[in-house]
């Protein structure tokens, strides 16, 4: 009789995680395959590519049930971190100083994300060697908000000056909140700029533009048109390929 009744309730809870996985395995594979896509257009391809095939495998495993998550935070959440070093790897393949040890521009970038392979893979190991917590919901107002205030601040850096950008950015990121005040977020918003101003003008000697240019407007509008531009010629040449 308890043998039965131990049976009944795990039996919802594995199907739920079984789903889950193959959900999350699919997801993980899909997103692999097309950072995979993108490494046809650009010109050191090799580790980009072998790590989104490596990310894949691991998506379809998953999905098939062949890996066994034991963390799914940590199994999903290092996924997660080597997509994103793959996709820094995409994004800096042309930089000088990414092939070899020559450096450059493109030095940091792939060491930085080098490292954060690693670490990714790691902490996806630990989610399937380790019991650990399951995934669980989340809201999109909190992460939305800082993705769009990173953006902002790229977009706004070069056009309207580091003092502007700061923190307009930070005003955004923290708009994500629920509990944000409008008093204390100006003035910590303030107390940012300064401190980036300090930190990154001062004492690193970084040649930032501090305030908006008299043109601003008009180089704001032609950098959007260039990533526009850019997005359609990238899905032209990858349109072969998903035929």
């Amino acid at each position: 009789m308890a043998e039965d009744v131990k049976s009944s309730q795990e039996g919802p809870h594995a199907g739920s995680e079984t789903h889950g996985n193959f959900r999350g395995g699919v997801t993980i594979a899909a997103i692999a395959l097309v950072l995979l896509l993108t490494t046809f257009i650009i010109s050191s391809p090799t580790i980009p590519r072998a790590l989104a095939i490596t990310i894949a495998l691991v998506g379809v495993m998953t999905a098939a049930g062949f890996i066994p998550v034991r963390g799914p935070q940590d199994f999903y959440g290092g996924l997660v971190l080597m997509l994103l070093a793959t996709l820094a790897l995409v994004a800096s393949a042309d930089l000088p100083g990414q092939r070899g040890f020559a450096f450059g521009p493109g030095t940091a970038p792939r060491l930085f994300s080098g490292m954060l392979a690693l670490l990714g893979a790691a902490v996806a190991i630990v989610g399937v060697m380790v019991e650990g917590p399951i995934i669980e919901k989340y809201k999109i107002r909190g992460p939305a908000f800082v993705v769009v205030a990173i953006v902002m601040f790229a977009a706004l850096v070069r056009p309207f000056g580091l003092v502007a950008a700061t923190y307009v950015a930070f005003i955004v990121s923290i708009m994500g909140s629920s509990e944000m005040r409008w008093i204390e977020s100006l003035i910590a918003a303030a107390a940012m700029t300064a401190f980036c101003y300090v930190l990154f003008v001062k004492l690193l000697g970084l040649p930032f533009q501090l305030w908006p240019q008299p043109n601003a407007v008009e180089i704001l509008v032609g950098q959007f048109s260039d990533i526009i531009k850019q997005t359609w010629i990238i899905t032209g040449k990858l349109l072969p390929f998903l035929r």
